[in-house]
């Protein structure tokens, strides 16, 4: 729980300096597809600490973009966000339990998704 209020403290201050909400969490959704990537590899290459590195640094900006959701304003697409951000962090936890290849695969699309959407937000702007 520390760490997700950090996370948070950590996201209104960059989002003090100038940086708009959109470009972070286009950041955070990339963070988490390179995260993903290395833990992938660290499981197939019996890395134990490069993956639970990996792990839980996408497992933080997971639960950081979760709990940035601004339920007021996004309305059914806050609640849609919150439901693709509790699965992904769900198969986090599995995949770093079990090492299971299969549901650390299931985040990648639903993350692609969302960066691809946020990245057309961006364009749009």
């Amino acid at each position: 729980m520390a760490a997700v209020l950090s996370a948070v403290q950590a996201y209104r201050q960059v989002g003090q300096q100038g940086v708009s909400t959109d470009r972070l969490v286009l950041l955070g959704l990339e963070g988490i597809l390179e995260y993903l990537r290395r833990a992938d590899l660290a499981i197939r290459e019996g890395q134990i600490s490069a993956k639970a590195e990996s792990m839980d640094k996408a497992y933080q900006l997971t639960a950081h973009l979760l709990a940035s959701i601004n339920y007021e304003r996004g309305g059914e697409i806050a609640k849609n966000l919150e439901g693709l951000y509790r699965f992904v962090l769900e198969k986090l936890a599995l995949a770093n339990i079990f090492d299971d290849l299969d549901a650390l695969a299931s985040c990648r699309p639903v993350i692609e998704d969302l960066r691809d959407a946020w990245r057309g937000l961006l364009e749009r702007s």
